[in-house]
């Protein structure tokens, strides 16, 4: 498969040399959206407009964010063309997959996406380390998401996509914001920013948010008492200094903090409970709770980013580091409800197993670039990056059981540290063909070592010691591209990319599995073909269909029915093909204007003929599954999402607003060994969703109501172990902001 995608990078860069004539494949569709209606994004490492970038790129702004009422993860990725929600369960273990690619995952593996905070690496660990948090979302300027495979440029995981968050930058103008607000149940939640000039040079940015969530939506059966409260706090301090009039640098501070469900808190018990042989009673309904207690997940993060940019007489160079300490614990974990044992009693031991984990994570990492300046000839960029981090987990269960496995599971401490290094070279060149054609050609080389020591011990006594585990993978990671600028602000294109996930070590497995501790990188190769562009009323649009080879796909199975033990695997390859729409503006509409956004997408595909998965049957490894020609998990028959509101005057130097969106998908699997025709596959729920949102505002201020799922859609985001976990149902809320400034 790999010959197949230098052939076609071959055929690409031979079209390329033929398109040297001109000739216009359309006419003029008007004169460029205005200044104000320009959208920046930097899917190539550099700064340019949407319509330029020959490639899947979306943009979330920060208007889009505040109209939308967008809390957690889950709500940012629906909003995302073409991407799913991966979850574990509790939140700080979501993974984002695009176009159903990186859908195997573990609690401490590579993120299924490549994860970047103004344009640097920042994922890792298990405690939050696989997607973003809410901190990330705070004070943003806008969220870029870039489909499609970009190992070439953005490095490790993207082997779907990359989604890059941009942070609001300390400016030279006063400006404070202030946001308090109310949500069912009993949440409250506030903000503050203050930007300020220091001096003529300095500028500082500092701004904290904190919510408290008092009450929930699961209640404990025999109490109501909500067992999901949640609360967090973070806080954000930026200095900017101008150095020189073209070299400015900038230094960011945070800290995160949370408490929020842990497992047994959201999850609802799915499968019959096991009593002797017998079968007993099911959990009574998703947001009904029976554990005789309550998983919590506190963790707590500090990072600092620092950051040079300075324009030189040829171009730009960048320099980024950033630096994360996180600690994560969870604990009071309902270990036998989980595994579907509560209440069970043998030889006189009632099963009562408690469940905790913590983690101490520490990541290290920069990238420096320079950047050619875009005079119409030649452009280049060439770069390097490193990081390193180190992760300390404990895994430790308490209590007692009469079952014999359960009872072993009781005493059972594991213990794991993961050692990443990590080094790569990059660079893109863009070479003009005439005729407004330009062949761009990028590659990466990336290399990986991981070292990784596990022990468990039972009863005081070391049971499996893995001792210091190495491997080390080597990758390069190229891609090449074809557009064509057929009129102005429109293009068309065509794509062959390539993306990694390395491989790494599964956590928790048994002695008798030791063979499945190691698994290897997946590979992804990519075709796309697009067509994008920007017409003079300022309305945009996209159109793409690809293609998606993976290599030694990365999946995850249950190795037993007694202990949490999952695994990830090396299945076989995969195929991914599907099409993606956009198509959106700003229109004047009466007295006042429509601001609005439209997006659909459809994917699917099927694993090799020779993929085979092992997964558990009856508590111990014995069942292998065909996974010949079943269709790909996390791939979605439809994903489907708009949005739209309306702006007016009411009176005076007062306006009103409404409008809303919609969220929808349907079809597809979540596991791997799923299939029409499978007994262990599970299928994706269908969701339609719902959110409103009315307001009025001055010059200064904006009072709004708003409902999220307003037709109280429940549907199932995941199951692990027999567990099922559900989104939340309908919310409602009012918001009050006021800025000043700026």
């Amino acid at each position: 498969m790999k010959d197949h995608f230098y052939m076609t990078s071959a055929i690409l860069a031979a079209l390329g040399g033929l398109c040297l004539a001109p000739g216009a494949m359309a006419q003029e569709a008007g004169a460029r959206a205005g200044a104000e209606d320009t959208i920046v994004v930097t899917a190539r490492k550099r700064s340019e407009r949407l319509e330029d970038v020959a490639a899947s790129v979306s943009v979330l702004s920060e208007e889009d964010t505040e109209l939308l009422a967008l809390d957690g993860i889950a709500d940012y990725v629906r909003q995302i063309p073409n991407a799913t929600l991966v979850s574990a369960g509790p939140e700080y273990l979501a993974d984002i997959s695009i176009r159903g690619q990186g859908g195997g995952r573990q609690g401490f593996s590579e993120s299924a996406t490549g994860i970047y905070r103004n344009g640097i690496y920042v994922a890792g660990g298990g405690f939050g380390g696989r997607s973003f948090s809410r901190l990330d979302f705070f004070d943003v300027d806008r969220i870029e998401t870039y489909r499609g495979p970009q190992g070439a440029l953005y490095g490790r995981n993207a082997v779907g996509g990359a989604i890059n968050v941009i942070s609001q930058r300390p400016t030279d103008e006063f400006s404070a914001e202030f946001k308090a607000g109310y949500e069912s149940p009993e949440r409250y939640s506030g903000k503050a920013i203050l930007n300020a000039p220091l001096s003529d040079a300095v500028a500082a940015r500092i701004g904290a948010y904190y919510t408290d969530q008092n009450d929930g939506f699961i209640k404990e059966e025999s109490t109501g008492e909500a067992v999901d409260k949640r609360e967090y706090f973070g806080a954000r301090g930026q200095l900017r200094a101008d150095l020189s009039s073209a070299t400015t640098a900038n230094l960011t501070v945070e800290y995160f903090d949370s408490t929020a469900p842990g497992f047994s808190a959201l999850g609802q018990r799915q499968a019959p409970r096991f009593a002797a042989g017998q079968f007993a009673d099911t959990e009574p309904g998703p947001f009904v709770s029976r554990d005789s207690r309550r998983g919590v997940v506190e963790i707590d993060s500090t990072a600092v980013f620092a950051e040079l940019n300075s324009a030189l007489s040829f171009g730009e160079f960048t320099a980024i580091f950033s630096y994360k300490q996180r600690n994560g614990d969870r604990f009071n974990e309902d270990l036998d409800s989980f595994l579907g044992f509560q209440g069970i009693t043998v030889a006189g031991i009632p099963t009562d197993l408690i469940a905790s984990q913590s983690e101490d994570f520490e990541r290290f990492g920069g990238e420096v670039r320079l950047a050619s300046n875009d005079d119409g000839g030649v452009t280049w960029l060439i770069g390097a990056d490193f990081g390193a981090h180190t992760d300390d987990v404990v895994t430790a269960n308490d209590g007692a059981a009469g079952i014999g496995a359960l009872a072993a599971l009781a005493t059972r401490v594991d213990a794991f540290t993961e050692d990443l290094t990590t080094y790569s070279a990059f660079g893109l060149v863009d070479f003009p063909l005439g005729g407004n054609t330009t062949l761009t050609a990028e590659a990466r080389v990336q290399h990986d070592e991981k070292d990784f020591v596990f022990t468990r011990e039972q009863l005081g006594a070391v049971v499996l010691d893995t001792g210091d585990v190495s491997e080390s993978w080597t990758k390069f990671l190229p891609a090449i591209t074809l557009s064509h600028d057929f009129a102005e602000g429109h293009l068309i294109y065509l794509k062959a990319a390539s993306g990694y996930r390395p491989g790494g070590f599964n956590t928790g497995i048994d002695t008798a599995n030791a063979d499945f501790i190691p698994y290897d990188p997946e590979t992804a190769y990519s075709f796309e073909a697009g067509m994008k562009g920007v017409f003079g009323n300022g309305v945009r649009y996209g159109l793409t269909g690809y293609y998606i080879i993976t290599e030694d796909i990365q999946a995850v199975s249950t190795l037993g029915t007694t202990t949490t033990t999952t695994a990830l695997q090396n299945v076989g390859d995969t195929n991914a093909y599907g099409v993606e729409a956009e198509l959106g503006g700003v229109t004047p509409a009466g007295p006042g204007r429509l601001r609005w956004n439209l997006a659909a997408a459809s994917g699917s595909g099927e694993f090799s003929d020779d993929a085979v998965i092992t997964t558990a049957g009856g508590g111990s490894v014995v069942e292998v599954i065909d996974l010949g020609g079943v269709r790909l998990n996390r791939t979605r028959d439809y994903i489907l999402s708009a949005n739209a509101f309306y702006f007016a005057p009411l009176s005076g130097d007062i306006d009103w607003f409404l409008g809303g969106s919609m969220q929808a998908e349907g079809g597809g699997y979540e596991n791997a060994s799923g299939g029409s025709d499978s007994p262990t596959g599970r299928s994706l729920d269908h969701f339609l969703m719902f959110d409103a949102r009315a307001g009025i505002s001055g010059d200064n201020w904006r009072l709004s109501a708003y409902g999220k799922n307003l037709s109280d859609e429940v549907y199932r985001v995941q199951s692990v172990g027999g567990n099922a976990f559900y989104n939340e149902p309908r919310k409602y809320g009012v918001e009050l902001q006021l800025k000043f400034g700026g």
